[in-house]
């Protein structure tokens, strides 16, 4: 019985010593607004501006570039997320897929026909906004209330 509690106890010191060398998930809290009927919605997190830039919503799921999201049955008007990630600039990227075809539909021009929405409410002109105006740092916790497209 002495060696076990020697054992934990110079565990516990190990512990205690190594504490602050750990590094913890920094938080992030995503709101997702103005969500106009039942369907899945596609959040991606990108860490890579290139990769948000390219993104167009042609299939939804993982990708180079995208260090987190979800794809999650929606029916209410709004939902939360809560992202644990590494401290670091990120941009978020969300669609609504009404028809649950797995992708953002759009029409002539590519106008996308279901709902989106960026990080810090940042809009493009023909196009998504550029990493730059969707970007926003996390670090300890941060939020992002996002309201989609009408």
């Amino acid at each position: 019985m002495g060696r076990f509690i020697k054992s934990v106890s110079a565990l516990c010191v190990i512990m205690v010593i190594a504490a602050p060398w750990t590094t913890l998930a920094d938080i992030l809290v995503v709101e997702v607004a103005n969500i106009q009927s039942p369907g899945e919605l596609h959040i991606a997190i990108y860490d890579d501006a290139k990769a948000f830039q390219g993104d167009k919503g042609e299939k939804g799921g993982p990708a180079e570039g995208i260090i987190d999201g979800v794809i999650q049955e929606v029916s209410g008007e709004a939902v939360w997320f809560r992202f644990e990630l590494p401290e670091g600039r990120y941009a978020i990227g969300v669609f609504h897929d009404a028809n649950r075809n797995n992708r953002l539909d759009t029409g002539l021009f590519g106008i996308p026909k279901e709902q989106f929405g960026f990080s810090n409410n940042a809009m493009g002109r023909f196009g998504p906004p550029s990493f730059e105006a969707a970007s926003f740092v996390v670090s300890g916790s941060a939020a992002q209330s996002i309201t989609l497209s009408d």
